[in-house]
């Protein structure tokens, strides 16, 4: 086969697992396009991705059956960008990348000023790379791509850990620079919008990792929308319509559909919020990590059975002040409180048996060898019987659709599963607290929203949730309380629509509320909360 990049009859299987993750693909990607490949969780995705840009087999072995057209040059934005650091400062790797091109020393300097301020990293170039949050971690990934300037790009969700302003900052930044040099992309990404109107073409594949379309984005969209919305994949908000008809045109059918939304969150709240008891009260806290403190002035009270969204900038504090409420970092001052005892005078075995946490990065939690053992782990440390630990992990691995994973290891897994499986090993338990930071990154719609819908059951159940998400639409539609980190504070506590709906908040927090507030402010109208 001859193309600029692109496979034929592509078959992929790993070595420790039974079932072909890509089945016979076939692709051809022209010189300068940008493609986007979408798909449900676990699909084959990023195997995709991985094959064609070479890290299958050069890196990851696995069992390949076809042809590949490769490029010499190519650069590869992965979904957790510490699997790809391999230097301790900002300026070190991305010298590496120059290094890797045989730029000369002397230019290297305004090289890494310019790629850094490209990509919105306003940091000291010395920086640890260890300091970074999530968020800057994927722009310096960002800065060494554009360092290596490669034949290709690819991208697998390179927004993912952001905050939607900058979300919104990176599409339109990998937009200006492939408008400027015609640089080839090839994206994987859940969040659409932003990203799917300048795509050439969409690429569809199924739970089977075959491709089921190929087309203009439009008309994949059109054509397609059934069989998208079965398998579970985010279509965008927005697109193909253009905003300004939306907010021009109060007849527009997605206008209709917003406002109508917009009446239902005021009916909603116009009831008086039920009162509880708080479960957590933080008095004039500051919180950090290593000599680091991120937030001070913390006096915050979370009620018992509530739903409490955390969310904020990149490196305001956010997974920070969850770690906090379980002692997984040290609180520098001030006092936290969990049903009036004092946090740091729980006993270890007492705190973790009525806390769960689910971490950002899933793979900091896994201990065992399989699936299967890493949910029924915790239950035989609290000495279940066999018949029930089998029971509920069965049951469990059902309804995250990892029955077939059921032996394979847990790092094995895409990392949409890998975030399955955390939550999982959580819902094991009737925790009175679940802390979760970022539970649906990387999820398909219908596993997003089946995890939303366990969780509100056990909130209903009495399960007080604090989460952490960059997800407006989950915060909106969910949570009884948002908290906002901003600027070294805990600026705001109160109800989504008191927040989304007040534009002067919405622009001191660099907020990008859900679409039917942004048509609220666009129309300059007033929603009573």
């Amino acid at each position: 086969m001859t193309s600029f990049l692109g496979c034929n009859n592509l078959s992929v299987r790993f070595y420790n697992r039974s079932d072909t993750i890509l089945d016979r693909v076939t692709l051809s990607i022209h010189r300068g396009e940008k493609v986007l490949i979408l798909g449900p969780s676990g699909s084959g995705k990023s195997t995709l991705i991985s094959a064609l840009s070479g890290i299958i087999p050069q890196h990851i072995e696995a069992e390949i059956t076809g042809e590949i057209d490769r490029r010499r040059s190519a650069g590869v934005m992965f979904q957790d960008p510490d699997t790809q650091f391999c230097m301790l400062r900002v300026d070190e790797e991305i010298a590496f990348s120059l290094e890797n091109r045989s730029v000369p020393p002397e230019q290297m300097n305004e090289i890494i000023d310019n790629v850094m301020e490209q990509v919105g990293l306003n940091i000291d170039r010395k920086t640890p790379i260890e300091a970074l949050s999530g968020g800057m971690k994927q722009r310096l990934a960002l800065a060494c791509l554009l360092a290596l300037e490669p034949e290709v790009l690819f991208f697998d969700e390179p927004t993912a850990q952001l905050d939607p302003a900058s979300r919104k900052e990176i599409f339109a930044l990998l937009k200006d620079l492939s408008a400027k040099n015609g640089q080839t992309m090839v994206f994987v990404e859940h969040v659409l919008d932003g990203c799917i109107e300048w795509m050439d073409r969409v690429v569809l594949l199924d739970n089977n990792g075959r491709i089921i379309a190929d087309g203009k984005p439009e008309d994949i969209l059109v054509r397609y929308r059934q069989q998208m919305k079965a398998a579970g994949i985010w279509q965008p908000k927005l697109y193909p319509a253009a905003w300004h008809e939306v907010v021009e045109d109060e007849q527009h059918p997605l206008a209709v559909k917003l406002s109508a939304r917009l009446k239902r969150k005021e009916l909603a709240e116009k009831s008086d919020p039920k009162k509880s008891d708080a479960l957590i009260r933080i008095e004039d806290a500051a919180i950090g990590y290593l000599k680091k403190t991120v937030a001070d002035g913390i006096n915050l009270r979370i009620p018992k059975g509530g739903w409490v969204s955390v969310i904020g900038a990149n490196g305001s504090g956010k997974s920070t002040f969850l770690k906090s409420l379980i002692r997984l970092e040290a609180v520098k001052k001030g006092r936290i409180y969990l049903e009036d005892c004092e946090l740091k005078k729980w006993p270890d075995r007492l705190l973790y048996e009525k806390t769960g946490f689910v971490f950002q990065n899933p793979e900091l939690q896994f201990i065992q060898d399989t699936v299967f053992e890493e949910i029924a782990f915790g239950a035989r440390q609290r000495g279940w019987s066999e018949e029930l630990v089998q029971r509920k992990t069965a049951e469990l691995l059902e309804e995250f659709g990892l029955v077939s994973h059921a032996q394979a290891h847990p790092f094995t897994l895409s990392l949409g599963q890998k975030r399955r499986l955390s939550v999982a090993t959580m819902l094991l338990f009737d925790q009175d607290l679940l802390l979760l930071d970022e539970p649906t990154f990387g999820q398909d719609e219908k596993t997003a929203g089946e995890l939303i819908r366990r969780l509100k059951e056990r909130q209903e159940r009495g399960t007080t949730i604090v989460m952490v998400t960059h997800d407006m639409d989950i915060v909106d539609e969910h949570s009884d309380q948002v908290i906002v980190f901003h600027q070294g504070k805990a600026a705001f506590q109160g109800t989504p629509s008191r927040l989304f709906s007040d534009q002067r908040l919405v622009r001191t927090f660099s907020l990008l509320p859900p679409l039917h507030y942004q048509l609220l402010h666009a129309r300059k109208e007033q929603v009573p909360v």
